[in-house]
């Protein structure tokens, strides 16, 4: 296994639970530990006989939720003073800030479920919301289906398939790099379009 997963893997051992909850607590507040191998080294103590599978499980969603409304916390609270900062006008702009409120009324739910599957952008989203104010009880309600969905999954191809970690984490580590690839592509598509849009647009005012 990669050096910095054996790391992660020797401090579960020694922790189990409390260690599982906070690092996942800590992966909710934006740590660069990825939340996905944590849970599915949850699974891989449970499988040596570290830990129980429920309680690990349970363990995995309560640390999960418990970071992930902080985050959502953390924006609700500062979000606002942050946007609306006198430096940061230019970027937080009146037009803006209305667009990503409609947005959030008309897509926020699904934004929260499809974004709790997104490891490269999650942080980001909650942290969003959060300063956005969007309703803390959809926001839990949504966090918590997807958690539901994802934390046993990940938790369960530890635990059944244990033998196989090392192929595991090669697979995990694969995916991740590959997710932010694509990303950064769709980042720089959409920002070509926009300053395309833009030019075209400027022209057309100085025409």
């Amino acid at each position: 296994m990669d050096g910095n997963v054996v790391i992660l893997t020797h401090y579960l051992e020694s922790f189990t639970y409390i260690g599982l909850f906070f690092i996942l607590f800590i992966c909710g507040l934006g740590a660069p530990i990825p939340e996905e191998i944590t849970l599915v080294i949850g699974g891989y103590l449970a499988y040596q006989g570290f830990t129980q599978y429920p309680q690990t499980v349970l363990t995995g969603l309560i640390g999960v939720m418990v970071g992930d409304l902080t985050l959502f916390y953390i924006g609700n609270r500062w979000g606002t003073e942050l946007v609306n900062h006198h430096r940061l006008n230019w970027i937080f702009t009146k037009k803006r800030m209305a667009k990503a409120q409609a947005y959030l009324r008309k897509y926020g739910k699904r934004t929260i479920f499809i974004a709790r599957f997104l490891s490269g952008i999650r942080s980001g989203v909650y942290l969003t919301v959060g300063a956005l104010k969007m309703d803390l009880f959809d926001f839990f309600k949504m966090d918590l289906l997807a958690a539901l969905l994802s934390v046993p999954l990940l938790i369960s191809i530890g635990y059944y398939f244990g033998g196989h970690i090392d192929n595991i984490m090669i697979v995990i580590h694969k995916s991740n790099r590959l997710f932010l690839a694509l990303i950064a592509i769709v980042v720089v598509m959409i920002t070509s379009v926009y300053l395309l849009k833009r030019y075209k647009k400027n022209q057309k005012l100085e025409g």
